[in-house]
C-alpha cells in the first residue's frame, strides 16, 4: 500500500475524507458482514485507521487531515468490519456513510446530529459487557493478561503457550501496593522470597535460588551490583517464566525468570503524581507522565520518577532513594521505530542479617534487635542506558536489536554474623566492607521474527543471538576480630578499623555469545507445536586469582500443545538448562564446569470470560547436576577442591488463578507443592531436603470495586500469604516455622474535574504474626526476621 495514500494534501483543506473500501461490491458486502477477530490499542484515530485496514485486509484510502487529534477506543475481540469501525469511531465527531455501492465516507457530524442517526449511516451497534483496555492502557484494571512475550519472545497468547508462564500486571500491584518484587511476586506460585540483607534481591523459584533478574529481556546480576531492591515504579507488569529459560536468554539458574516489563511511550497523554506514607517513617513520591512530543505523535515520550525514604522496625536500619526512568521513542514510519531509555538510581542503605539460631529453631528474641552496628553503611549508584529498534519488512517478518549498558558503583561496610558460641548467646561478628565494588555490562540481542505457510502449517519461526559481557572490579576488606555481641543482652561496640592497604583486590570477566533458534507450529486439530535449541559459548575469567574456564553447549527445548476448544489447553514440554559457573577448582586444579539441569512438565490452562479469568495448573520433575561438593579426601577438601557429583531433584504441583469472576470483582490465587530431594552429595545430607524451599506454600488476594452509583468508587480487598516449614540449609538441622499473613486493603476514587483522585489504605500483616520469611541457605547464622502490622497510604492524582 503506498504511503502517498496517507499524506496530508499540501494545498486543499479536506473536511471530508473518504474511506474507499476499493474491492467490488459483492466482495464488499461479504467481507464488512463477516466477523473477524481485531486487536487495535488505543490510539491515535488515524492509526488505529491504518491498523484496521491491515486487520480486516480492505484497502482504505483517505486524507488524514479529518481525524488529526483524534484518538480512537480499544478494538479487541470478533467483530464484523462494520462493528469494528463503528467502534473506533464512537466518542470522536465523526460518522460513516455508505452509499450503497461499497464505498464509506467519513463525515463531521453536525452539532445537532451528535446522537441522532440519519438514514445511510452505518447502523450503530450496542457493545455490552466491559469497556475493552489495551494491555497497557494506565487505566486497566483487569488482574488477568491473556499474552506475554517471556516464554517465546514473541507475543503469543498464553493459551498458546507450552510452558507456565504467569504475568502480575500492574493492576494487581497497585492494589497491593507493592513497592517492591518480594511482594509482587508473593502471586506467583513456587516463587519464594531469599534473603537478600536489604541490597539485593533473591527469588527461590522451584527451589532454585536465583540472584538475577530481567528487565525487558535483558539480565541484571544484583548479588554484584548491590543497589539495593529494585524500584518498581516504572514497571508495566511482571512475567514469570517456570523452569529452564536458558534456551532464549543464556545461562541462569533452572527455577524459572523473572522479567520485569517496564513502561513504554504512549500517545495518548497521561499524567500521575502519587504520595504515599507509612508505618516506621515510610515515605514514597512517584511520578507518571507521557505523551507526544510533536504534533503528529511520531515522536513520544515516557518519564517515571521515585524518591523514597524510610526507617525500619529493626534498629538503626534506614534507606533512601532516589530514581529517574526517561525513555523516548521514534516512530519513523508505521513500520519502524527506535526506543531509547535509560534509569539512574542512587541511594543509601544498611545491610541487615537478621537473627541467628538457637538449637533449632531462630533464636526467640524481640524482632527489632539488630546485631550490626550504627556506622554501617552502603552507599550506591546505577545508571542502566541503551535502545532498541524493531522494522517490518512486510506484515510477515521483522527484525529487533537491542542493546543495553549498566554501569554500578558501591562501597559499603557491614557487620556480618559468624555463628553463636558454645555458650548460645554470643555471636561472633566480623566487619567487612567494599571499596570501588564497580561493575560495566553490556548486552546485545538481535532477532529475526517470520511467519510462513508450508503444507498447511503456519510457522512463526524466531532466529537470533546474543553476546554478553561482565566485569567486576574492587576491593574487599574484612576484620575478623571485630568484637562479639551478646544476643539476650546486646552491647553495640568496636569502631570502622578497616585499612583498605590490607583489603583484597578483585577482578572477574565473564562473558559469553549465544544463537537460537525456535519454531512455533500450529498444526491441524488445534495442536502447537515448539521446538528450538540453543548454542552457548561462555568463559568466565577470575584475573586476581588467574583462574579461567570455558565452555560450550547445546541446549534443546519442545513443547506440545492440545486446544480441543478455544477455553481449555493441554500442555507438556522437557527442557534442558545451561546453568551459572561453578566458582571453585576440580582434581588437577582444573576450573569446574557450569551447572546444568533438565525439566519435564504437564500441565492445563483454562481461560473464561473472554479472557478476563485464567487458570492453570501443572506438573513438573526438575533436576540439577554438576552441583560442586567437597572433594571426598578430606585434605583435598581442606585446600578448597570440589567435585561434581551433587544432584538436586524438586518435583511438584502448582495452581495459578486470576481475574474476574464477576463485574467489579477480582481475584488472584496461588498454590505449590514441592518435594524437594539433595539425591547425590559427599557428606550426610544426601536424601535431605534443599533449603527454604516450603512443601506447601500460597496466597490469595481478591478485591470488590462497588458497582452500585452511590457507592461506586469504593473497592475493598484482603487475602492472606500461607508458608509451609522450611529448613535453614542442608543439614536440615534448622527449621523456619510455617506461618499465615492476613493483608487488607481500602480505596475510594472520585473525579475532580477531568482527573481522577484515588486514596488508598493498606494493612499487612494484620495478626501482627511474628515469622522468618527466608534464610537464603547461608546456613544457620542467617535468618530473615518478618516484618510486623504495617500501614501504608496513598493519595493518587491521575489526568
Amino acid at each position: 500500500m503506498s504511503r502517498a495514500k496517507y499524506c496530508r494534501p499540501l494545498f486543499a483543506q479536506p473536511t471530508v475524507a473518504v474511506l474507499a473500501l476499493a474491492i467490488a461490491q459483492a466482495a464488499h458486502g461479504e467481507t464488512v458482514a463477516l466477523k473477524q477477530y481485531f486487536n487495535i490499542p488505543a490510539q491515535p484515530l488515524n492509526q488505529a485507521l491504518l491498523i484496521f485496514g491491515r486487520q480486516s485486509g480492505l484497502q482504505i484510502m483517505y486524507g488524514t487531515e479529518i481525524a488529526d487529534n483524534l484518538h480512537s477506543h480499544a478494538l479487541q475481540g470478533d467483530y464484523t468490519a462494520t462493528e469494528a469501525l463503528n467502534i473506533l469511531l464512537s466518542g470522536t465527531p465523526l460518522r460513516a456513510i455508505s452509499n450503497g455501492e461499497g464505498v464509506i465516507s467519513l463525515q463531521r457530524n453536525a452539532p445537532e446530529l451528535q446522537n441522532k442517526l440519519e438514514p445511510g449511516i452505518m447502523p450503530a451497534i450496542t457493545v455490552t459487557g466491559k469497556t475493552v483496555y489495551d494491555a497497557d492502557d494506565p487505566y486497566n484494571p483487569n488482574y488477568n493478561r491473556p499474552n506475554a512475550t517471556t516464554a517465546t519472545k514473541t507475543d503469543t497468547p498464553v493459551m498458546e503457550t507450552p510452558f507456565s508462564v504467569k504475568v502480575i500486571s500492574k493492576q494487581v500491584m497497585q492494589d497491593q501496593q507493592s513497592i517492591r518484587l518480594d511482594r509482587a511476586l508473593e502471586n506467583v506460585s513456587g516463587v519464594y522470597r531469599q534473603q537478600g540483607f536489604g541490597l539485593v534481591e533473591s527469588f527461590n523459584i522451584r527451589g532454585f535460588g536465583t540472584f538475577d533478574y530481567y528487565r525487558d529481556g535483558t539480565r541484571f546480576q544484583s548479588a554484584l551490583t548491590q543497589t539495593g531492591p529494585r524500584e518498581t515504579a516504572n514497571l508495566e507488569r511482571i512475567e514469570v517464566l517456570k523452569g529452564p529459560a536458558s534456551i532464549l536468554y543464556g545461562r541462569i539458574e533452572p527455577g524459572g525468570m523473572i522479567n520485569l516489563v517496564s513502561k513504554k511511550p504512549r500517545a495518548q497523554p497521561y499524567y500521575s503524581l502519587q504520595q504515599q506514607f507509612g508505618s516506621f517513617d515510610f515515605y514514597r513520591t512517584t511520578l507518571d507522565a507521557t505523551g507526544g512530543l510533536n504534533q503528529d505523535d511520531s515522536l513520544l515520550y515516557r518519564f517515571n520518577f521515585a524518591y523514597e525514604d524510610k526507617r525500619s522496625f529493626r534498629e538503626f536500619v534506614n534507606s533512601d532513594n532516589v530514581f529517574l526512568a526517561p525513555v523516548i521513542q521514534w516512530k519513523i514510519s508505521d513500520r519502524t521505530q527506535i526506543t531509547f531509555d535509560m534509569e539512574y538510581k542512587t541511594g543509601n542503605t544498611m545491610q541487615d542479617f537478621g537473627f541467628p539460631a538457637l538449637g533449632n529453631r531462630p533464636a526467640n528474641l524481640p524482632v527489632e534487635r539488630y546485631f550490626g552496628e550504627q556506622f554501617g553503611f552502603a552507599k550506591y549508584d546505577e545508571i542502566q542506558a541503551g535502545f532498541n529498534w524493531s522494522h517490518e519488512f512486510n506484515d510477515n517478518w521483522k527484525i529487533q536489536h537491542r542493546f543495553n549498558t549498566q554501569f554500578t558503583e558501591q562501597d559499603g561496610r557491614s557487620i556480618a554474623p559468624r555463628g553463636l558460641r558454645a555458650d548460645n548467646r554470643t555471636l561472633n561478628r566480623v566487619l567487612v566492607g567494599f571499596d570501588d565494588n564497580k561493575i560495566d555490562t553490556y548486552t546485545s540481542s538481535l532477532d529475526l521474527t517470520g511467519h510462513i505457510d508450508t503444507f498447511g502449517v503456519n510457522h512463526t519461526v524466531l532466529l537470533g543471538g546474543d553476546l554478553y559481557n561482565f566485569k567486576n572490579t574492587g576491593l574487599f576488606m574484612a576484620d575478623p576480630t571485630f568484637p562479639s555481641i551478646d544476643i539476650f543482652n546486646p552491647i553495640h561496640s568496636g569502631t570502622l578499623t578497616l585499612n583498605p592497604a590490607n583489603g583484597d583486590k578483585f577482578h572477574t570477566d565473564e562473558e559469553w555469545y549465544g544463537l537460537y533458534f525456535q519454531d512455533q507450529m500450529k498444526l491441524p486439530y488445534d495442536v502447537h507445536l515448539l521446538a528450538g535449541f540453543r548454542y552457548d559459548n561462555a568463559t568466565i575469567d577470575f584475573v586476581s586469582s588467574s583462574l579461567k574456564a570455558q565452555q560450550e553447549k547445546i541446549s534443546p527445548r519442545v513443547g506440545l500443545l492440545w486446544q480441543p476448544i478455544k477455553d481449555l489447553s493441554i500442555y507438556g514440554n522437557y527442557v534442558e538448562n545451561f546453568g551459572l559457573p561453578n566458582f571453585g577448582l576440580g582434581n588437577g586444579g582444573q576450573p569446574l564446569k557450569a551447572e546444568t539441569a533438565q525439566q519435564w512438565e504437564a500441565g492445563v490452562k483454562t481461560e473464561f470470560f473472554d479472557e478476563r479469568f485464567s487458570a492453570t495448573v501443572s506438573w513438573f520433575q526438575l533436576t540439577k547436576q554438576n552441583i560442586a561438593t567437597g572433594n571426598p579426601d578430606p585434605a583435598l577438601a581442606a585446600l578448597g577442591f570440589a567435585v561434581q557429583t551433587g544432584e538436586v531433584v524438586n518435583q511438584g504441583i502448582e495452581l495459578d488463578i486470576s481475574g474476574e469472576i464477576l463485574p467489579g470483582w477480582n481475584l488472584i490465587s496461588n498454590y505449590t507443592f514441592i518435594d524437594s530431594e539433595i539425591t547425590q552429595n559427599n557428606d550426610d545430607t544426601q536424601g535431605n531436603r534443599f533449603p527454604n524451599i516450603p512443601q506447601h506454600g500460597g496466597s490469595f488476594w481478591t478485591t470488590y470495586a462497588f458497582q452500585n452509583d452511590v457507592i461506586r468508587g469504593l473497592k475493598i480487598g484482603g487475602g492472606v500469604v500461607a508458608r509451609g516449614q522450611r529448613e535453614v540449609n542442608n543439614e536440615n538441622d534448622v527449621q523456619m516455622p510455617g506461618y499465615v499473613l492476613v493483608n487488607l486493603m481500602a480505596g475510594y476514587e472520585f473525579k475532580v474535574g477531568h482527573s481522577k483522585v484515588s486514596a488508598q489504605l493498606n494493612v499487612d500483616n494484620l495478626l501482627d504474626k511474628e515469622y522468618f520469611p527466608s534464610s537464603g541457605g547461608f546456613g544457620r547464622g542467617r535468618i530473615d526476621v518478618g516484618t510486623p502490622r504495617t500501614f501504608l497510604g496513598s493519595i493518587r492524582v491521575e489526568f
